[in-house]
């Protein structure tokens, strides 16, 4: 049997420390993610989620670190923490701090030199800056050199002090024109441009797309706008779409709704870990 690969996870918040003052609580930074979010959540601790991952049948999960307050560095420390205490469960990606006074390439080789990163996530809106902003070309020319795929926040952001067009998919449709054989993936899918980012799979061959912190019962729900997902990710693109929960959904609700949907049984497959085995080389 194929193995549940989630693509997408991240770091309970006991990993890395207590929130700054002003950035949670109904006027801060990320305020409006704990009203959207409030229901059903991932885990809270390290051992909880591994509990989670054995009880539904999740065998690896990519745990990425995103920086979007504090010191990014601590961030990556305890990604690597808990992907050395469980390294058959969780592979390391790092993060970076565009506003740091650090060389992010450098810091990047230097990750998956000694500590053996994988890849790498980018969170645009929290550093306000596009991910086609040349800031960012240097990372990515050495990440294709390293062969390490990056990952990118492609879709609505829910913070009340920005804009979701930090979140489009256009802008990394530019990125993969200047960076061929660049590995991409759009993480959360691109809604609300679902077709926007389906385009720009369709056009770059190693652009994915990552459904992380979607509910899938919303996916295959008339009207909501993921329609060209569930058409072009059975055939076109069918090798490219990556499951994920984000830590935003429990591994067991996620799971039980993605084999609900009206999707093929082998394209299912390779949603659920098949295409994710293979990006990491397993």
């Amino acid at each position: 049997m194929a193995r549940v690969i989630d693509f997408r996870v991240t770091l309970p918040p006991e990993e890395y420390g207590e929130a700054p003052a002003g950035t949670t609580g109904e006027s801060g930074y990320l305020g409006n993610y704990e009203r959207v979010y409030s229901g059903e959540r991932g885990s809270d601790t390290i051992d909880a989620m591994v509990a989670a991952m054995d009880e539904s049948g999740v065998d690896l999960a990519v745990m990425q670190a995103e920086w979007g307050f504090g010191d990014y560095r601590k961030m990556n420390d305890a990604v690597f923490r808990v992907c050395h205490r469980h390294p058959d469960r969780f592979v390391p990606y790092v993060t970076v701090n565009p506003a740091a006074p650090d060389d992010m390439a450098a810091v990047v080789e230097r990750e998956v030199r000694e500590r053996g990163a994988r890849g790498v996530n980018l969170q645009p809106y929290a550093y306000r800056l596009r991910c086609n902003d040349k800031r960012y070309y240097p990372l990515y020319a050495k990440c294709r050199e390293l062969g390490i795929p990056v990952t990118v926040h492609c879709s609505v952001n829910f913070t009340s002090d920005r804009s979701i067009d930090f979140g489009r998919p256009v802008y990394l449709d530019e990125v993969a024109c200047d960076f061929p054989g660049l590995v991409l993936v759009a993480n959360h899918g691109g809604w609300p441009w679902v077709t926007e980012l389906v385009a720009v799979a369709w056009k770059h061959p190693t652009v994915y797309i990552e459904i992380g912190a979607i509910s899938p019962r919303y996916i295959a729900k008339p009207g909501t706008g993921w329609e060209p997902l569930v058409v072009y990710g059975q055939s076109l693109l069918q090798d490219r779409v990556l499951w994920a929960t984000d830590s935003m959904l429990p591994f067991a609700r996620s799971l039980a709704e993605a084999r609900e949907l009206p999707i093929k049984p082998e394209v299912l497959g390779k949603w659920l870990g098949g295409n994710a085995a293979r990006l990491l080389g397993l």
